[in-house]
């Protein structure tokens, strides 16, 4: 995995086939996570098929699964009516959202040669490389940056056990690709005088 780079309206990196697949991986579990099945079997074009309008009349109640809690997190931590309301009306439509970024994201690594990004579309991969890592983070027990810090210090001291070990690499690459990332957005903006 190569940190990404600006080519002209693009932002660019190479990621080898084992990398790709490892990522892909953790893609479609995030997406099967949300609801949207498998990404691979998914229609030809990429898109799954579709549902129709639906409006919501009875209340969603809130993820059991903590990490798709974090994914879909309450409105309030004060009114569980407000709380209830919110998922109600914007749960359906943000599941959609993010299972649409992350096919997105498994296209990108199904395909072949170097994975470009229109610089108008790299707020999207940045929000999905998010979500991946809050799902990773929760199942890691990463809270914070104090327990970020000390899953690196695991890491590179070879302690814990092996699926900690592969979770938490994958989580600890995906940070760095991001911040590679939002280094070539930040890249564009007007510096301030």
């Amino acid at each position: 995995m190569r940190g990404f780079r600006i080519d002209g309206d693009h932002l660019v990196t190479e990621v080898d086939p084992e990398e790709r697949e490892v990522v892909a991986s953790v893609v479609a579990d995030v997406a099967e996570l949300l609801g949207a099945g498998r990404l691979e079997e998914r229609t030809e074009d990429g898109e799954a098929e579709p549902v129709g309008f639906r409006l919501r009349l009875d209340p969603i109640p809130a993820p059991d699964d903590p990490a798709v809690h974090r994914l879909l997190p309450d409105a309030s931590r004060d009114d569980a009516a407000l709380t209830a309301e919110f998922r109600r009306l914007t749960e359906d439509d943000l599941r959609q959202e993010k299972i649409e970024r992350l096919a997105a994201l498994y296209r990108l690594l199904a395909s072949e040669g170097p994975i470009r990004v229109r610089r108008e579309e790299a707020h999207r991969l940045a929000a999905t490389l998010t979500d991946l890592r809050l799902v990773l983070g929760e199942r890691l027990g990463i809270v914070d940056e104090e327990s970020s810090e000390a899953l690196e210090d695991e890491l590179v001291g070879g302690d814990g056990e092996p699926a900690r070990q592969y979770l938490g690499s994958i989580f600890l690459a995906l940070g760095w690709w991001q911040e590679t990332l939002m280094a070539c957005l930040l890249a564009g903006l007007p510096s301030e005088s």
